[in-house]
């Protein structure tokens, strides 16, 4: 009696061990919530097959001994070996895999700012995006953060439901579905919409170290950051710190110094001079490696000629007149800039087209200091030129001339880097080892190198053309080189725009004569005439 129950407790106890632990796997795969206690079912199947293997250790070993389970272990063990190399591709694949985008958009492409971001990853950061399970939105942002993680090993996420994890949603202080925590070791940030734009900037602000001021000099009428006007630049504002810097106003003529966390002074289009104390304040700033952006509107004296003309750089007293622009729906007052220094950093791959409502040429001067390095970083088009006569221009009966005018291209933006160096270091008169010594002590207390963007327009980036073709990259572009972050140098994520498949009427027709009557059709012939086979086999 106690044999027959032996004979059936461990094979019972063998099944039983075998549906514990698949009964297991499948609520670990199926129910989150219950995935910490499956640790129970994994131990109770466990022993259960362990009791199975030690009280039939005869049955199974008579059972090996067998010719058919010597067979049967032989085609198990190649089975093994197949899964093994199927699952070795596999694992080979998932970290060395190749994607392609067909998409005529790109749609499932990074930007190549983020691509950039994602490749500068110094240190891990993890999202947590906590979305319910059945939400569509989930689909699209888990889309998106696969694109990143595939992009960088250092970029991992997971998603969790917060009604289901509660505890980890009031952890986070999540309020609202849809909302992505981005971490850190020392920082963390939350964004509630899954887009490029947004992530792309949250990850920017997880990594980056300490903050950036750029300041808007003001108190010559320039443009305000807080006019909504078309004139204004409440858009460049916001790009600005869409890219996380902190914007500030500078009043220059009251502040003795330009403020020492200044990454960036910007002189958006002053209408009035600036005064000499205020020019002498901006040299004391070029001379400690400060960065500078100007922007100069034609038929305006800023004060600014002088200073710019000892950094190498030529303000033209003239307006540049485009007829081309009237193709395109603009005024010939408008010129198309679509030519740019490729081998500068800001322009490095820009092919996109700007338009300059109103612009004055900006060119590199004959005599540039030795220590100063300067670059014409975009001109207009051959067919333009550099009017002079003012005065006709307004009547309307400008005309080039050839003796006063200059046909294009016309530079409308110069780019200066100037390295400052002292008379010891330059050698003059001196030799031996006792100058090598003073020339080491020269460069290594000498400041960082000072920058110049100047632009001969400032109207391209307020709130009315701003956003219109390649105007604020280029803007964004400069401001990116001047603050020393020239990895945030490339084109912003665009907004993706569904695009319909629109059919001719002989398209539409061959698609439906092939889905609905030919593939059926074909279908069912065949089948009658397997069965007319047969018919006659028989």
């Amino acid at each position: 009696m106690a044999r027959i129950e032996q004979e059936k407790l461990f094979p019972g106890l063998g099944y039983a061990g075998f549906i514990i632990i698949l009964a297991t796997a499948i609520a670990y795969g199926m129910i989150p919530a219950a995935q910490r206690y499956t640790w129970v079912g994994w131990i109770v199947g466990l022993l259960c097959l362990v009791v199975y293997v030690v009280g039939s250790f005869a049955t199974i070993r008579d059972y090996l001994k067998r010719r058919s389970t010597r067979h049967g272990t032989s085609a198990l063990i190649l089975v093994l070996l197949v899964l093994g190399i199927l699952v070795f591709v596999e694992a080979i694949s998932a970290r060395h895999s190749a994607r392609f985008d067909l998409t005529a958009s790109k749609r499932f492409t990074l930007s190549e700012q983020t691509l950039k971001v994602l490749k500068n990853l110094e240190k891990p950061v993890r999202v947590t995006a906590f979305y319910q399970e059945a939400s569509p939105e989930a689909e699209g942002a888990r889309d998106l953060l696969d694109q990143y993680a595939y992009a960088s090993r250092k970029f991992s996420f997971e998603f969790v439901d917060p009604d289901r994890f509660p505890g980890k949603a009031r952890r986070y202080k999540i309020t609202a579905y849809g909302t992505l925590v981005l971490e850190t070791d020392a920082r963390e940030e939350k964004i509630t919409l899954a887009t490029e734009q947004e992530l792309t900037n949250a990850l920017l602000r997880v990594t980056r170290k300490g903050e950036k001021v750029i300041y808007f000099m003001t108190g010559h009428n320039e443009k305000s950051t807080e006019d909504y006007g078309k004139n204004g630049y409440t858009g460049v504002k916001k790009a600005i710190e869409d890219q996380n810097y902190v914007v500030r106003d500078l009043l220059l003529m009251r502040a003795e110094e330009v403020p020492a966390n200044a990454s960036v002074l910007i002189i958006a289009g002053p209408k009035k001079p600036l005064f000499h104390e205020e020019i002498s304040t901006l040299n004391r700033f070029i001379d400690q490696g400060g960065h500078v952006l100007i922007l100069i509107d034609p038929e305006t004296d800023t004060g600014l000629k002088g200073f710019l003309k000892s950094w190498g750089i030529e303000v033209g007293q003239d307006v540049i007149v485009d007829k081309l622009s009237r193709l395109f729906g603009a005024d010939y007052l408008t010129p198309i800039v679509s030519q740019y220094a490729g081998y500068h950093p800001i322009t490095e791959n820009f092919n996109t087209a700007s338009f300059f409502p109103l612009a004055r040429s900006i060119r590199v001067a004959e005599d540039v200091p030795e220590y100063v390095q300067n670059t014409e970083l975009a001109e207009t088009g051959p067919s333009s030129w550099a009017e002079t006569d003012l005065v006709m221009l307004k009547k309307g009966e400008a005309s080039f001339d050839r003796q006063k005018d200059t046909m294009g291209p016309i530079p409308v933006a110069v780019v200066s880097t100037i390295k400052h160096e002292t008379k010891e270091a330059e050698g003059e008169g001196l030799g031996g080892g006792e100058y090598e010594a003073e020339e080491s002590d020269d460069k290594k207390d000498a400041p960082r190198p000072a920058r110049i963007v100047v632009f001969g327009d400032s109207d391209f980036a307020g709130n009315a053309y701003v956003n219109l073709s390649g105007n604020r990259d280029l803007f964004m572009n400069a401001l990116s080189w001047l603050a020393e972050e020239e990895d945030l140098i490339a084109i912003r994520p665009k907004k993706r725009e569904g695009q319909p498949v629109v059919l001719s009427y002989t398209q539409g027709r061959v698609i439906f004569w092939a889905s609905v009557v030919l593939l059926p059709g074909a279908v069912l012939i065949f089948g009658i005439v397997v069965l007319r086979l047969r018919r006659i086999a028989r």
